[in-house]
């Protein structure tokens, strides 16, 4: 019988796949990759260092979002380290959430004080945000004109259209596509209904679901009052929210700076607009702490949308995610030890 797969490697494998993904698309890409390595080693260390200086601002600006939206007190170090070992434990899926929950927990605050603390975090994050990505989906139309720009989406609508009249020139192509819909989606609602039966049973039934639906009425209810107490103080209420503005902004000046240091002279709005669309679509690649999605999402919206060159955009990208993620790894892993040393979390 092989031996069980341990629960820490299984957590690491998305990071394995989605690391071997990117290492078969450098190869693919071998010309473009190494034209951007060049093209960042030959960077102008002025605009490096100041987009080092705008990567240094992001770090107290968390450590003020996140005492905002914390009714307790923690030391400033401790915050600072654990914001700083967020980026590196997060490439295990949900090991971040975590780390901040049981920091929380360490600190006095009740489970369903901490939940709702890390829930006002995220939310102050995501409300200003909207705003800008929307102000930057509204100007990417103007950025293309004038950049020459082909977006990936550019001509969904006929190319689809002509491969939909190619399948079904073939009535035996038509009916093969349909009978693999059907198995398709009768499958998913078999394991959707299977997975809802079971789910149900291991809360005790119908009975068992009732209780939990009170009890966790009961724990929302408590949860919005610490959310409420803390969010209405003016002063934790001032740090969140313009942290959690300057927090994005932050992030374009860093891009800016890198563009510059590479040779592409994009305007601070232009940067603003690319930064914020490539960072709406790369959730659409899922991987562990935006792993390689980042990368790619950054480097293709500032080809497609800035109509930069490949090698040019893959500089920028991996510059600004080498000073904004790759190079605070070593210093997440230091925080974590750490605070595990204090017994924080």
């Amino acid at each position: 019988m092989a031996p069980a797969i341990p629960a820490t490697a299984r957590k690491a494998l998305p990071t394995v796949i989605c690391t071997v993904v990117v290492i078969a698309a450098a190869l693919w890409q071998h010309e473009t990759v190494a034209a951007g390595m060049r093209a960042l080693l030959a960077a102008d260390p002025g605009w490096l260092a100041v987009a080092l200086i705008a990567t240094l601002g992001l770090w107290p600006t968390s450590v003020w979002m996140l005492r905002g939206s914390i009714p307790a007190q923690p030391s400033s170090a401790r915050l600072f380290a654990l914001q700083l070992a967020v980026p590196a434990i997060g490439l295990i899926p949900a090991a971040s959430l975590l780390i901040r929950l049981r920091f929380l927990r360490r600190e006095g605050l009740s489970h369903s004080a901490a939940v709702a603390s890390m829930t006002l975090f995220g939310f102050a994050a995501l409300v200003v945000r909207i705003p800008l990505v929307i102000i930057a989906i509204l100007a990417t139309p103007s950025l293309i004109d004038r950049t020459n720009g082909q977006p990936p989406w550019h001509d969904p609508g006929p190319r689809l259209s002509a491969w939909w009249q190619q399948t079904t020139a073939n009535s035996w192509h038509a009916a093969g596509i349909l009978a693999i819909v059907v198995l398709i989606g009768g499958a998913l609602i078999a394991a959707a209904t299977i997975g809802l039966r079971r789910w149900i049973a291991g809360r005790g039934g119908w009975h068992g679901l009732a209780h939990h639906a009170r009890a966790g009425r009961t724990d929302a209810e408590f949860a919005w009052k610490s959310v409420a107490a803390t969010a209405l103080r003016p002063g934790r209420a001032a740090l969140l929210w313009v942290c959690a503005l300057a927090q994005p902004l932050l992030m374009v000046v860093a891009l800016w700076a890198v563009l510059h240091a590479v040779g592409a002279g994009l305007s601070l709005a232009d940067t603003f607009v690319v930064q914020l669309v490539t960072v709406a679509l790369a959730p659409l690649m899922p991987s562990p702490s935006g792993v390689a999605s980042k990368e790619i999402t950054l480097a293709a919206g500032l080809t497609a949308l800035a109509g930069l060159t490949g090698g040019v955009a893959v500089g920028a990208a991996l510059g600004f995610r080498l000073l904004t993620f790759w190079f605070q790894i070593p210093l997440g892993l230091g925080s974590f030890a750490y605070l595990n040393h204090r017994r924080a979390i």
